[in-house]
């Protein structure tokens, strides 16, 4: 059984087809929400876990309403000593998104296998004991890189993140990430964020983004480009 939803939320994601990260970002600084830059733009990295048969994959290809994607996340360079990784959750119920996160220990990724680094981490750290459970029949399925762009409306109600330089590498339970990651093309990944309670008010804030609202996942993409 899946957890209920914390913090449940929409997440609409667009593609910014035909424009360069400058456009797009001059775009959203225009835009009549009055966006503002919540955050400096960082790297994100992302260490997917699935079942043996990529049963996450799968349902988000047919569409299951009721989906989850499991990572190890950290922000700034893919190797090295990671310091503050967490374990993430993604949950879906038909519309509407929701996020566990977990602390795990920093460890070290250096070229070596990767499934006994993030064992440790799982076995240090304070996990529920269902997730625990499930963790056992997952393995890491890809790794994923890209540079996140976050703004943030002047209400406080709404939250866009631009996604750029996306890349994507090989993921294991018995090899190291993969040292050469893949470029993905140019594209510019959009997401708008808000409450279900602001879902009326969404509506004038698309009105204004030039962009093709999108199913867009990045772990469907980096699987299907890597095979």
């Amino acid at each position: 059984m899946m957890p209920m939803l914390p913090n449940p939320r929409y997440e609409w994601k667009f593609v910014a087809d035909g424009l360069v990260l400058a456009e797009v970002l001059a775009l959203i600084r225009r835009h009549p929400t009055a966006f503002r830059e919540a955050y400096p733009a960082r790297f994100v990295n992302n260490i997917y876990l699935d079942s043996h048969g990529r049963s996450d994959y799968y349902d988000n290809i047919v569409g299951v309403a009721n989906r989850s994607k499991t990572r190890v996340r950290w922000y700034g360079p893919p190797s090295g000593q990671i310091a503050k990784p967490v374990l993430e959750r993604k949950l879906k119920r038909g519309l509407i998104s929701g996020k566990l996160t977990h602390a795990l220990p920093g460890f070290a990724v250096n070229g070596g296998p990767i499934q006994p680094l993030l064992k440790s981490a799982f076995d240090a750290a304070l996990l529920p004991e269902r997730l625990r459970s499930d963790l056992c029949q997952r393995e890491p399925s890809l790794f994923n890189r890209y540079r996140r762009y976050y703004f943030l409306s002047a209400d406080g109600r709404f939250r866009l993140t631009v996604d750029t330089d996306l890349q994507f590498g090989r993921a294991s339970a018995s090899n190291g990430l993969q040292a050469a990651l893949t470029p993905f093309a140019r594209t510019l990944i959009l997401e708008l964020k808000f409450g279900a309670t602001e879902a009326e008010q969404a509506d004038r804030v698309t009105n204004s983004l030039p962009f093709r609202l999108a199913r867009c996942s990045k772990y469907v993409l980096g699987i299907g480009r890597l095979g």
